[in-house]
């Protein structure tokens, strides 16, 4: 299957030291029914308390569960563990790989970018699970090695924040801060990350929610402390404002994906994937008959969506046809000025705002 051409895999990582509560997030993944064939890759099955309600099979290594989740041992071959997947009838449209408490997260990211897999798999994220309550007082060695594995981490889950006082969440965050400057923080109990932040969406099948209404920009909030916020636009994008924007978003926001169309290239589809301060933006398939639109999803804190800062940063990424602001269209107008030619596009500006509150 590796040499054949298929949607990539994204790939997610989630890390942390010892205790910290990587199982519960990943029962807390494997538990819920939400629409996506998810495989979880774990060191030791005896630690995933696995509803019995839920399996519907059960195979050597393999555990296959109602709502079209699978769970399997590494055993210590990560790469043989990822190809047996992809032989499966109905491979996963996303993986998730539990690291060992002790591990260096680095050597296991290689593995899905400098080998074989690197064709198969798309890497996601890096997330890492933080014992609020015990990680500031921890010393010596242990201190150490729990603190390096943040290096990399995209998102840091701060687990347990009912055992603390807003105080010493306030020092755990500063803390890690300090150790990974890019990461965004997000707190939480008991493992139970909101499911959006940790799917990627399956490539170039990912489609935004369409709002009848056609709203340019939309803010949602859930009960868990997170909102969503939307912005649609039909008329192409600048990639390097686009890239701008991107990297000035707050550390209030965790997630953003979306669908674009480029002034660059308009002829093509580009999925936007962003876990953290990592971002992707990456070449789908033709427009064809469909209208070229750009609709983007940000996650983030309740009290870190501003609504009207978002809305101006990404209207400012709407397309002005100036070159001199963009290499890769004065390059496109230079050696293929065929790509540019775009379908008819309603040159309209932004429609009103609508704020949704739940």
């Amino acid at each position: 299957m590796i040499g054949q051409k298929t949607t990539p895999i994204p790939a997610t990582l989630i890390g942390g030291f010892l205790g910290a509560g990587k199982t519960t997030l990943l029962n807390h993944i494997l538990g819920e029914n939400h629409g996506v064939r998810a495989a979880v890759l774990v060191n030791d099955f005896g630690a995933i308390n696995i509803d019995a309600k839920l399996v519907v099979g059960v195979e050597g290594d393999t555990v296959e569960l109602a709502n079209g989740c699978v769970c399997c041992t590494i055993r210590d071959d990560l790469a043989g563990a990822c190809l047996g997947l992809l032989r499966r009838p109905e491979p996963p449209e996303q993986l998730f790989v539990e690291l060992s408490g002790v591990s260096d997260p680095v050597p296991v990211l290689n593995t899905f970018l400098e080998t074989a897999l690197a064709a198969v798999f798309t890497f996601n994220s890096i997330l890492s699970v933080v014992d609020a309550e015990q990680f500031p007082r921890m010393k010596g060695q242990m201190a150490q090695l729990a603190r390096s594995q943040l290096g990399a981490a995209d998102i840091v889950v701060l687990n347990k924040v009912d055992l603390v006082t807003s105080d010493e969440i306030a020092r755990v965050r500063e803390l890690v801060h300090g150790l990974t400057p890019g990461a965004r923080i997000i707190d939480v109990i008991r493992g139970r990350v909101p499911l959006e932040l940790v799917f990627a969406g399956t490539g170039v099948a990912y489609q935004p929610r369409r709002r009848d209404q056609g709203p340019n920009h939309e803010a949602h909030a859930h009960g868990h402390g997170f909102a969503t916020w939307s912005w649609t636009s039909e008329r192409p994008l600048s990639l390097p404002r686009l890239r701008s924007t991107l990297e000035a978003l707050p550390d209030s926001v965790y997630r953003c994906k979306g669908i674009v169309c480029l002034e660059e290239l308009p002829i093509f589809r580009y999925v936007l994937q962003m876990v953290g301060r990592r971002y992707h933006i990456e070449e789908s398939e033709p427009w064809g008959a469909a209208q070229p639109r750009s609709e983007i999803v940000l996650i983030g804190g309740r009290d870190g969506i501003d609504d009207e800062k978002l809305k101006l940063s990404f209207d400012a990424c709407i397309g002005t046809g100036d070159d001199a602001q963009s290499p890769v269209l004065r390059l496109v107008r230079k050696l293929a000025p065929e790509l540019l030619a775009e379908p008819r596009l309603e040159d309209r500006g932004p429609t009103p705002a609508r704020q949704v509150e739940s």
